[in-house]
């Protein structure tokens, strides 16, 4: 039973490690320099790593597994279908996520001034 439970935890820190390293996102200020503007491009940088340092690798290794479950199913009809299904709920799901990233990115571009963008230009890069 032990060697289960480490079997797991190493198995689960050498999956997780990659993305414990890309979580250094930087806080962009140093102390009492840090202001509203610094909140925010730190927010906005959690966001991007969220979404594309998180979102798009397990989308592509539930692509994977759900491949590999289509394929090796080929003979059993309830499987095949379960698996289209689930392919069909990740795509949907990764289409929600980005179709509110660019909602949300698009409207706010469209209701601030020139002033504005000079002040919130690090959201749009």
């Amino acid at each position: 039973m032990t060697q289960k439970i480490t079997t797991a935890i190493i198995a689960s820190s050498l999956v997780l490690l990659p993305f414990i390293a890309l979580a250094q996102v930087g806080i962009p200020c140093n102390g009492p320099d840090c202001t509203f503007d610094s909140l925010i491009q730190l927010v906005n940088r959690i966001i991007k790593f969220l979404m594309f340092g998180v979102a798009v690798p397990l989308a592509a290794i539930g692509f994977m597994f759900v491949g590999a479950k289509m394929a090796l199913s080929s003979n059993k009809e309830s499987a095949k279908t379960e698996a289209k299904e689930a392919f069909g709920n990740i795509i949907m799901g990764f289409l929600i996520m980005l179709a509110a990233y660019v909602v949300v990115k698009t409207i706010l571009y469209a209701f601030i001034t020139d002033d504005q963008k000079a002040f919130m230009q690090f959201m749009f890069q």
